[in-house]
């Protein structure tokens, strides 16, 4: 009889080997747009199913499979902790449930991104390379999920990380899209360089960064300190918050949603938000090491995060801009309800939280592409400009409204699970709810609802639907976030996922975080039936203001900082050069005096000397200066 166990010692290094091979083969021998979107598609899918046997394998153990594969060790130390006296990298693989159904979520919006991208990114310049990044971000992907020490796993993470910035400035050709990307180069280097700060930090204390050896003696290994915890913890949550692009660290998902590929941006936003996820529900431990003060402090700032993030989604009309501020706001949700799992010993819930993010991210991905569909469609980015969708766009609009649904209520299940409504975080996170469900809904009703005015060089009568091969993506992205949302609401789900018994929570708890979402696609809906054109100007001054209050914040930052601190920088630049001419000049001037005084007569020297000395001790004497 098959035993899909026996298959796990083999089939978890292929997850990690497979990806990087499709990236080789794509890269040294597909050269046009159908053969390199094939062989990703055919990669993605192959790890898809390589994924599903492993997780298959998985449900017949009690206990994850881990193989461990030595990178290198260097001696740094004669003396000492044993612990410092060697620094060494293993290559260790933990598969466990939790990985799993990351890389499933994962890999359905890889899968749904190079389908869409196949048919709607047929302009988009260098195919094989963008088709080849894609491969070598899953890559990355696979290996921060399945890595178990701490340096491997940020050598996956930084290789991710530069891989998203070539696909979101993939359109090299545009200056807008050049300039905008920077910031998704600067912020996200920001956040990685806090996370390899705190890693670096854990191992001058402890000497070890591998979870398993590191774990146990968080407060037992000599020397430890809060406040060293608190540090590390500070740190790592830095890194973590940035990649989920929690608020005010949501400019490089905001900035980039309209200047690069579609594609590319919807699979920036789904996949790191499930990375960052599980390294935050991995390195829980350590914040719970640390003291109750900080994840109290954790706690505030992911509320703030998911409270404000839709806030000004319903500020401003870029529709992509909003649906990204929406899933954000997801994202701080579920990081809200993981800290808060851990932060209580009597509760379990803290898994709820990675099952919120699961569902969210196919459910973003598919709204991303639906709402792209309908803006190359009409040819604008402004929902003051669109309109009339659901008659002229059907297809589209459904997978779009379907979508926002799901993003809207991704965040139930977590929050049954986890959070009292009677709380004070129960009631941020249900503000939260409700802001996300207004500005997630109202993307679809400005597009789909009201006329779809002429304007110059646009005739509405030309706006027709996108080809059949990309209808249908959306569509099973957003199944694919429905499942994993009514998934979330099952406690067996939770069982499987960290493999302890979850109690089931009451019905009305439920209904209560369904309500708060339901009542923001009320309010949504009656306000942009009732008016849209006044709704719509009314965040388009908004938006307006916004912008205008950010661009003199920059400028006070350019005038005050930027600008002295490159004046600084230009002026020792210049002055280092001068100086060292200057230098130059001395040394050339005593040298000459030297071999001056070399060639001239000894006596007569010596003469001149002593009158010299002579003179001037003469004249400071006490009696001469009286």
């Amino acid at each position: 009889m098959f035993d899909p166990a026996s298959t796990l010692p083999w089939a978890v290094p292929l997850l990690l080997i497979l990806p990087m091979a499709t990236f080789v083969l794509a890269l040294s021998s597909v050269r046009t747009r159908r053969s390199a979107s094939a062989t990703a598609m055919f990669g993605t899918v192959l790890t898809l199913l390589l994924t599903l046997l492993v997780g298959w394998g998985l449900t017949k153990r009690s206990t994850p499979f881990e193989a461990a594969y030595h990178y290198f060790t260097m001696s740094v130390a004669f003396n000492g902790p044993t612990n410092f006296q060697t620094f060494g990298i293993d290559l260790i693989l933990r598969a466990d449930k939790v990985a799993v159904a990351a890389l499933v979520a994962i890999e359905v919006c890889f899968a749904g991104a190079i389908g869409w991208h196949q048919v709607m990114g047929r302009s988009e310049p260098g195919a094989a390379r963008f088709h080849a990044v894609l491969t070598a971000l899953l890559f990355a992907c696979v290996g921060v999920l399945l890595s178990r020490d701490l340096a491997a796993l940020f050598g996956f993470w930084a290789i991710g990380g530069a891989l998203t910035y070539m696909l979101l400035a993939h359109r090299w050709g545009l200056d807008a899209a050049a300039s905008r990307a920077r910031v998704a180069l600067a912020l996200p280097f920001f956040t990685d360089l806090c996370l390899l700060c705190g890693i670096a930090w854990l191992y001058a204390r402890y000497g070890t960064q591998n979870l398993n050896t590191l774990l146990p003696i968080l407060h037992t290994n000599p020397g430890w300190t809060v406040r060293s915890l608190v540090v590390a913890s500070a740190l790592l949550f830095l890194g973590v918050a940035g990649r989920l692009a929690l608020w005010p660290f949501t400019a490089w998902i905001t900035q980039t949603t309209i200047t690069a590929p579609p594609a590319a941006s919807a699979i920036a936003q789904s996949a790191w938000s499930v990375l960052a996820i599980v390294l935050l529900y991995r390195v829980m431990p350590i914040f719970v090491a640390s003291n109750q003060q900080t994840l109290q402090a954790l706690l505030a700032v992911c509320a703030v995060a998911a409270v404000i993030a839709p806030l000004l989604g319903l500020i401003g009309n870029e529709p992509r801009r909003v649906i990204a501020l929406a899933g954000s706001a997801v994202a701080a949700i579920g990081a809200a309800v993981v800290i808060s799992g851990f932060r209580n010993p009597s509760t379990t819930f803290a898994v709820a939280g990675v099952a919120c993010v699961l569902a969210m991210a196919p459910a973003r991905a598919a709204a991303l592409f639906a709402m792209s569909s309908i803006a190359n469609a009409m040819r604008t980015d402004d929902l003051a400009e669109m309109g009339d969708a659901w008659r002229r766009m059907r297809a589209s609009s459904t997978a779009l409204l379907a979508s926002t649904i799901v993003l809207g209520l991704a965040a139930t299940g977590a929050l049954t699970f986890g959070v009292t409504s009677r709380s004070k975080l129960g009631i941020a996170l249900g503000e939260a709810v409700l802001l996300i469900a207004v500005a997630g809904l109202r993307v679809f009703l400005a597009t789909a609802l009201g006329p779809l005015r002429r304007r110059r060089a646009f005739e509405p009568d030309r706006v027709r639907e996108v080809p059949p091969g990309a209808r249908s993506w959306p569509y099973w992205l957003a199944l694919a976030g429905m499942a994993f949302l009514i998934a979330s609401l099952i406690t067996g789900w939770l069982n499987f996922l960290d493999g302890q018994k979850h109690p089931a929570p009451a019905v009305t708890a439920g209904a209560v975080w369904a309500g708060a979402a339901i009542i923001g696609f009320a309010a949504s809906a009656l306000v942009y039936v009732r008016g849209k054109d006044g709704a719509l100007r009314a965040s388009g001054a908004a938006g307006g203001w916004l912008g205008r209050g950010v661009t003199a914040i920059f400028a006070v930052i350019d005038r005050f900082l930027v600008a002295p601190t490159t004046d600084i920088a230009r002026r020792l630049g210049d002055w280092i050069p001068e100086g060292d001419g200057a230098l130059g000049r001395f040394a050339t001037a005593s040298g000459q005096l030297a071999l001056a005084s070399a060639r001239a007569p000894a006596l007569p020297l010596l003469i001149v000397l002593a009158v010299v000395l002579a003179v001037a001790f003469a004249l400071v004497a006490p009696g001469v200066a009286r």
